[in-house]
């Protein structure tokens, strides 16, 4: 039996994933936690998931996480009316948990092509490396640059280019694509 950790951040990746495993969710990791999967770990003190919560499903998942002590940020909802059918933020102590849900054809793709990594002590789901690469470029602050280029600089010759090409172009991020792969 895996001994539950005193960090905040694990113990909220280590229970959501848990109620995402029993409700069989599909979801992955994503954003900052998951370049410690791929290219350079970083701080973070959030957990970003790529969740497919459809129909019935969203209000199970959702009801079983708040019993576990997890709270939809109801303030962040209505701050972010543009965002919030497809983007819940939880917290859980201190922790906001952002699920979100597929917005587009590469997002679906995403959930098609995760990957089974151990991330501290946990296996779980995480975003590949090259639809982390598309997704830090698509939110496309400096920051998500840095994270993509630190992918990059990691997996070197592991990348799958033709398929990096290939959503580049479709999600109109070729040029911006182009010069990382260039550094």
């Amino acid at each position: 039996m895996r001994q539950a950790s005193s960090d905040p951040l694990e113990q909220s990746l280590q229970r959501v994933v848990r109620i995402l495993g029993k409700r069989r969710t599909s979801y992955c990791v994503i954003g900052a936690l998951a370049l410690g999967a791929w290219g350079q770990p970083r701080t973070t003190q959030d957990l970003d998931l790529l969740v497919l919560l459809e129909g019935e499903k969203r209000a199970r998942v959702l009801a079983d996480l708040e019993r576990d002590g997890f709270t939809i940020d109801t303030k962040w909802a209505r701050y972010n009316p543009m965002i919030r059918d497809r983007h819940i933020r939880l917290i859980r102590h201190t922790v906001p948990v952002d699920l979100l849900l597929p917005r587009d054809a590469h997002d679906e793709q995403v959930l098609k092509r995760r990957r089974r990594k151990t991330l501290g002590s946990l296996r779980l789901w995480v975003i590949s490396a090259e639809d982390l690469i598309l997704h830090k470029l698509k939110a496309g602050r400096p920051r998500d640059f840095e994270d993509s280029l630190s992918v990059i600089v990691r997996q070197g010759n592991r990348l799958d280019l033709k398929y990096l090409n290939h959503w580049g172009n479709r999600l109109v991020l070729h040029e911006e694509l182009t010069y990382l792969l260039s550094r």
